[in-house]
């Protein structure tokens, strides 16, 4: 029997002992979204966008916006007009204003990498305008912008051979990896909700110009690996086109030789028809789809060269993450060699289409 009293007394103080200190829902501010600004050149601005939960079981969001001198300080003014406690563990999106981005991130880095209760799965974009104003708007298919700025790029991995996600630990492997730099997606307003329009590249910390959009498609093609885009080749006339998607596969080998480097980049793309309206094609049979790889694999190779060409001798940056296996292969110590000498550096690059699948229908 006094085994009994004691089994009572002690299950209790197991069960209840996590609810200690808690605070209720009600009582939380559940943060969403994190958005950074920077006004005049000097002063930080930094907005939470966070839901609130009600007594009725309903969901609502607000956003505060908070002016200081770090990101901490604005952080700490805000908990002073706070009513309820902000959980900071659940953020979704980490926004940066293009202005921010310019003037450097290099602090935004340090507190999400330093500060233990931050989600290192956060995903990280860059925006047109203020990121006040895009947190503010109203969403139109989630509870929060955040959530559907999160969604939007998570699923563009679909289209324009995006990379899957870009979250902060993808961020800080792109700052302190050798022979890296920060790329991240640009968004903006359109319309009513907000589109994925570019790529932001940057030099250390800094931002330092976007991609075109028309360019975005082709510089993460020769940029990344196992991801999925469609390729449009236009025929004769207005109705006519031929149309795949392809998964590429990429790979890079560096030959160095008397301070001379060249960069071979070998992209296979699997494919598969998605429309072929062209009159020329009369029957897909064998002969006819090498006839078309070949002539596809060929136009496509002179739109990256040129890509390549404007990158490298324009703007003398490495969009396409090559000069890593340069690093790989000659050391750390060489890679400044290895950037003061990319504008110089010879870059070839060989595309192979495979059709794998013509498709359900074929034309006769």
């Amino acid at each position: 029997m006094k085994h009994f009293k004691v089994f009572f007394v002690i299950i209790p103080l197991i069960l209840l002992s996590g609810c200690y200190n808690k605070v209720p829902i009600e009582r939380t501010s559940v943060v969403s979204g994190a958005g950074h600004d920077i006004i005049d050149n000097k002063i930080l601005s930094g907005t939470l966008e966070f839901l609130i939960f009600s007594d009725n079981n309903k969901i609502s969001k607000d956003v505060s916006i908070q002016t200081g001198k770090s990101v901490f300080d604005m952080y700490n003014k805000r908990l002073l007009l706070t009513k309820k406690t902000y959980l900071t563990g659940t953020l979704k999106t980490l926004l940066i204003s293009e202005d921010r981005a310019k003037f450097g991130i290099s602090d935004i880095i340090d507190t999400f990498l330093r500060d233990q209760d931050r989600n290192l799965n956060t995903t990280v974009a860059i925006c047109k305008g203020k990121a006040s104003d895009i947190l503010n708007m109203k969403p139109l298919e989630s509870t929060s912008m955040s959530e559907e700025i999160e969604g939007l790029i998570k699923s563009s991995y679909e289209t324009n051979f995006t990379q899957r996600d870009t979250n902060i630990k993808d961020l800080y492997n792109m700052r302190f990896q050798e022979g890296r730099r920060i790329m991240l997606p640009y968004i903006e307003k359109y319309e009513d909700t907000i589109k994925l329009s570019s790529i932001a590249v940057f030099e250390g910390d800094k931002m330092i110009f976007k991609i075109p959009e028309e360019d975005v498609k082709y510089v993460n093609m020769l940029r990344n690996e196992n991801s999925l885009g469609y390729l449009n080749f236009k025929g004769k006339s207005t109705l006519e086109s031929f149309d795949i998607i392809s998964k590429n596969k990429r790979k890079v080998k560096v030959n160095i030789e008397d301070d001379n480097i060249t960069y071979d980049i070998k992209l296979n793309l699997n494919s598969l028809i998605k429309e072929d309206s062209l009159s020329e094609i009369e029957e897909l049979d064998k002969k006819t789809i090498e006839n078309i790889q070949q002539k596809y694999s060929e136009e496509l190779k002179t739109k990256l060269e040129n890509i390549i060409q404007k990158y490298q001798r324009e703007y003398g940056v490495d969009v396409f993450d090559i000069q890593k296996y340069a690093v790989a292969k000659l050391g750390k110590d060489k890679e400044k060699l290895i950037i003061d000498k990319f504008q110089d550096s010879t870059i070839n690059v060989e595309v192979e289409i495979k059709i794998n699948s013509i498709g359900r229908v074929i034309r006769r």
